[in-house]
């Protein structure tokens, strides 16, 4: 596990008076010192419905953005990114996070050490996400897709249930053409 001395260059991408946004959140950020991040290998329930189906993953949390990687940072491989809305224990070494959509996701730790650090630092990304939303009365329907307060887990799961109703869908037609097929054969040996 490494800590991080970094700060998030970037606010969001909304639509609000810059100067005004940006400053606000670099000096929620600078008062309550919640600049140092975390980020270790840890494993994602990636299947909600699966609990057999866990992906490790490489996850850096830098103030409220939490990022997952399928390797290591430097590797580029950026897999999901969320903000942190609210975190609660759900099992040993796991946290339940919960994103400002409403999406849940399931992590597990390695050890306990690292468990500690990361309840802690993910209890402030939470703190600073209720706090952005707070300072600008924002919703976070009305915020754009490409807001980063959005996150990519909404959009992980629709295309996850897309692919599965659309596989569906095949099985459900392919079944009904097999059993359409003998009665068809049987009509033509009538005629």
């Amino acid at each position: 596990m490494r800590l991080l001395g970094k700060k998030l260059n970037e606010c969001d991408e909304l639509k609000l008076a810059p100067s005004s946004a940006s400053s606000t959140r670099s000096t929620f950020l600078t008062n309550a010192s919640f600049s140092e991040g975390v980020e270790d290998w840890m494993y994602w329930q990636r299947d909600e419905l699966n609990a057999k189906c866990w992906t490790k993953v490489y996850a850096v949390l830098e103030n409220e953005f939490l990022w997952l990687f399928k390797g290591p940072k430097s590797s580029r491989s950026l897999f999901m990114q969320i903000a942190v809305a609210s975190v609660e224990v759900s099992g040993e070494r796991q946290f339940r996070l919960v994103d400002p959509n409403g999406e849940d996701m399931e992590l597990w730790l390695l050890d306990q050490e690292s468990f500690e650090t990361w309840k802690v630092r993910l209890q402030e990304a939470a703190v600073i996400t209720a706090e952005y939303f707070r300072t600008f009365s924002l919703e976070v329907e009305k915020l754009p897709r490409s807001s980063a307060y959005r996150g990519s887990l909404v959009v992980y799961r629709r295309v996850g249930k897309r692919a599965r109703c659309k596989a569906l869908l095949g099985q459900i037609v392919s079944r009904w053409r097999l059993k359409r097929l003998p009665l068809a054969s049987t009509r033509q040996s009538i005629c």
